[in-house]
């Protein structure tokens, strides 16, 4: 196995992922005690609520961001043992593992973003009584998500 550096990419994307998540926690405990007791937790394709649950339903959202957060973390660590789609020689080994380590990285972070964003659109709307979700932020992140995975695997054929 080849030991590679953490670049200072990979290090701003865990600062980000951590702040987004020390701010889903935060944002949540600030505004508990105003919470009403039924909040919306599940909007439909059109961005309106379509489900409901107490207040201790937002407790998920972020353990979930966290257990994404470790997970891929450590995934990051092992890029040996992902599947490439060309043969790893010793010569392409240490582009195509930094590659796949900034990938779950990128990865890692819009997923991160995702969940802060959902929890975000709940406070939101418990809060305010607004009943939608904004679905030009979250088609963004949608589009972010699925881009980063091709430009990743483009970029991974390039450096065969």
């Amino acid at each position: 196995m080849i030991q590679l550096p953490r670049t200072k990419t990979e290090t701003a994307l865990d600062a980000i992922c951590l702040l987004v998540i020390i701010s889903m926690i935060a944002y949540a405990a600030y505004e508990w005690q105003g919470l009403p007791e039924r909040i919306p937790m599940h909007f439909d394709a059109k961005g309106n609520i379509d489900g409901w649950g107490n207040k201790w339903s937002l407790i998920p959202i972020p353990v979930i961001g966290i257990i994404i957060y470790v997970g891929l973390s450590l995934l990051g660590k092992v890029p040996h043992v992902f599947n490439y789609p060309s043969q790893i020689t010793e010569a392409n080994a240490p582009g195509q593992y930094q590659n796949a380590r900034l990938f779950i990285n990128c990865l890692k972070t819009v997923i991160v973003v995702l969940f802060g964003f959902i929890e975000w659109s709940i406070l939101h709307s418990a809060k305010e009584g607004t009943l939608d979700l904004n679905l030009w932020v979250l088609g963004l992140l949608v589009v972010v998500m699925l881009g980063t995975i091709v430009f990743f695997i483009v970029r991974s054929f390039k450096l065969r």
